[in-house]
């Protein structure tokens, strides 16, 4: 079984600087990849209208063009395109302690740009022969004041009793400079940075091998997205893989899933992982960089982003899940990929469901799993509630369900079999498609909740003769195995090109099946803001609730009902905000004035509020393992409305999902607001976030005794 093989960006190779921001033209449903480059999209910002507001609670007036001009503060509002500086430290050397003692052990890289400080994980490999140490971390930051930002970086080496001991920095480096340098889509090369003390009076032994990329795009763009998955069969890939993927530079991101994908490596490589990352490498050439690869038991994910685009890539984040025997073998289950480009999140799921007919519920079930159990970007979230772009893919398993018209029997009856290759072959798939399995189960809201499936247009692609064509073997049922699913966020848009199969790669029992998509992509001002004494008041923007109410919710207890609150998270809000707990109730409405608090963003510049989303969960007093449902409320109408006048109210309605299926809706009004810090009048953090047990929940627990979790 093949261990986790993680490669990241950033290994020293050269990527341009001006990212192209290309629409996709129309696509023929002939073939796959005739797609032509368009046009840079123009920048789609809003005018401000001299409109009057009053500040929540603090009853002060102001305007739209006031707040732009600088007054109430001048950070709410920004006419410069975002800026990214990603630093990728790839190797050091000579690093030595000043002082007498021993070697400089596990040193620390802390790079700092403006204000934002990150730091270097602890290091897995130790110094070569020559050397050198292998560090490959990469560190991202948005850039607020492209003018007078700077990229420090300091080396320290931990001491006795946890003392840093400072092995040397790098000189300044001048964001606006090496933006400069970097223009004219010239490539950007790593090369070596010395070390100097800490006067700057001289040079110590130590140096950095490092790429530094600074990146500048449009607020709102259009980006381009291949996605394919492929059942290898456990058998060597053709020397052309072409019918199936691009062979231009047509997509910033390529996403490539498979599974059964463990055959005999091909020299110089020992392992299967490694060989398949090079031939999807050698496949699409330089231009395409690694962004993370991974894998799990005969499963691998990996995903490639071109190189005038890979400015555009952070944080980075993997997880898998094993559904296999126990929950054990990696034979099935699932791996993942999730990364923001620019402020987009996107992720990628790859997985193999249980085989067999009849087991379309144990693959239900296999969803669910993988849905409940892994956990990439934020850990408090659901996976499929958080990403702008989320996409489904892998060798799924769904079958074609004839119910009583099929004799039942692992191995297909043969004039049955015959029947149905026979209308195969006449192209009539879509009345075979009206037993596929998983749409009647998409139909029934039993898996997949929100997704969206492009036309099938292609013969079914398992279960195939190896080495022929279209021949299929009659030990199966042919079956539309291999899909490709995906969803977005309200708000948020993305278009499907083509969908289609690669009919002529006879190596496996599967045929490789892709998907195309047009993606809206978002560089926004960044969503922090230092204050400097301009803003004695401590302004923020402030979501306040006129109404809020659920409905349908998952019951957790024996009695058919739940003890209901709501959950507000998420990187652009200051702290967690809960409302107080409904008892009893799977219908729960909770009073504005009494029962909600008043949410404080951390984000300021307006544009950004314009295209970000509140993250929740509703939550069951009784236990903290597991939610009742999740849900992502769009910011963009609390927007417009604030825009209208201070009287508006925006309405929203938003389904809630629980591992992928329906949990019900959360609806109300919500107001935005321009006010003083909310949190310093009152602690919301401990009015709604307490969850004591009073004497009426403890005698609950005692009566009623909560039902398990699905497995």
């Amino acid at each position: 079984m093949d261990g986790s093989n993680v490669s990241t960006i950033g290994d020293g190779l050269p990527a341009d600087t001006e990212s192209s921001i290309s629409k996709l033209e129309d696509i023929p449903q002939g073939g796959p990849f005739k797609i032509g480059l368009g046009k840079k999209l123009e920048s789609r910002r809003s005018r401000v209208q001299r409109l009057p507001h009053v500040g929540g609670g603090n009853g002060r007036t102001f305007d739209l063009e006031d707040i732009a001009s600088g007054s109430n503060g001048s950070h709410v509002t920004s006419t410069d395109r975002a800026c990214r500086v990603t630093v990728t430290i790839i190797a050091a050397k000579d690093l030595k302690r000043s002082t007498i003692g021993p070697e400089a052990r596990d040193p620390v890289f802390k790079v700092r740009v403006e204000e934002t400080v990150r730091k270097s994980k602890d290091l897995k490999t130790g110094v070569n022969q020559d050397g050198t140490l292998d560090v490959n971390q990469s560190f991202t930051f948005d850039v607020r004041e492209l003018k007078s930002a700077q990229i420090t970086l300091q080396v320290v080496a931990r001491g006795v009793l946890g003392i840093e001991e400072a092995l040397g920095h790098i000189n300044p480096l001048c964001v606006l400079n090496l933006l400069e340098e970097q223009g004219g889509r010239k490539d950007v090369e790593a090369k070596w940075y010395d070390l100097y003390s800490k006067s700057a009076n001289r040079i110590m032994p130590g140096k950095l091998h490092m790429q530094i990329i600074v990146g500048m795009a449009d607020p709102e763009q259009t980006i381009s997205a291949f996605v394919g998955t492929w059942n290898v069969g456990n058998a060597r890939p053709p020397p052309d893989l072409s019918p199936w993927l691009p062979t231009d530079a047509f997509f910033e991101i390529v996403a490539i899933g498979t599974q059964e994908c463990d055959y005999q490596p091909r020299a110089p490589f020992t392992e299967c992982s490694k060989d398949w990352i090079h031939t999807l490498k050698s496949h699409f050439g330089e231009r395409y960089k690694l962004v993370h690869a991974t894998s799990r038991g005969q499963m691998r994910l990996v995903v490639l982003v071109r190189d005038d685009a890979e400015k555009a890539i952070s944080e980075v984040d993997s997880d898998s899940e094993a559904t296999g025997v126990g929950n054990v073998m990696a034979n099935k289950g699932g791996v993942c990929i999730a990364f923001k480009f620019w402020d987009t999140g996107l992720c990628f799921v790859n997985c193999h469901l249980a085989a067999h007919v009849g087991q379309c519920e144990t693959r239900n079930s296999n969803f669910r799993q993988i849905a409940m159990s892994m956990r990439v970007g934020l850990q408090s979230m659901d996976l499929l509630s958080q990403f702008h772009h989320i996409f489904w893919l892998g060798d799924l398993n769904y079958r074609l369900d004839f119910g009583n018209l099929e004799p039942q029997g692992l191995t297909p009856d043969r004039t049955f079999w015959a029947t149905i290759v026979k209308q195969i072959h006449a192209n009539r798939w879509k009345d075979l498609l009206k037993y596929d399995e998983l749409r009647k189960e998409r139909a029934a809201s039993r898996i997949l909740a929100g997704f969206k499936e492009g036309e099938i247009t292609f013969p079914p692609t398992f279960k195939m003769q190896r080495d022929y064509l279209d021949h299929y073997d009659q030990k199966r049922m042919p079956a539309w195995c291999d899909r490709v699913l995906w969803k977005t966020l309200q708000g948020c848009h993305s278009y499907l090109i083509s969908y289609f199969s690669a009919s002529s790669i006879v190596t496996s029992d599967h045929k490789p099946v892709g998907a195309t998509y047009k993606l809206t992509s978002y560089a926004l001002p960044s969503s922090t803001f230092v204050p400097d004494g301009t803003d004695e008041d401590d302004k923020r923007w402030h979501i306040r609730f006129t109404s809020l109410r659920a409905k349908k919710l998952r019951a957790s207890d024996i009695n058919g009902f739940s003890d209901p609150f709501v959950s507000f998270v998420g990187p652009n809000l200051l702290q967690e905000f809960h409302s107080k707990v409904k008892h009893q109730t799977l219908n729960p409405v909770w009073n504005p004035f009494q029962e909600l608090p008043t949410l404080v963003l951390s984000t300021f510049p307006l544009q950004r509020v314009d295209k970000e989303y509140l993250l929740v969960r509703i939550l069951d007093h009784d236990s903290d393992e597991d939610a009742l449902g999740y849900g992502v409320i769009p910011l963009g109408q609390a927007v417009a409305c604030f825009k209208k006048g201070f009287l508006e109210v925006a309405q929203f309605k938003v389904n809630l999902t629980h591992h992928g299926l329906p949990a019900g809706t959360l609806e109300g009004g919500m107001k935005l607001t321009w006010e003083k810090n909310a949190i310093k009048k009152k602690d919301y953090s401990v009015d709604f976030s307490s969850r004591g047990t009073s004497i009426r929940d403890s005698l609950k627990k005692k009566i009623f005794v909560r039902r398990p979790s699905p497995k």
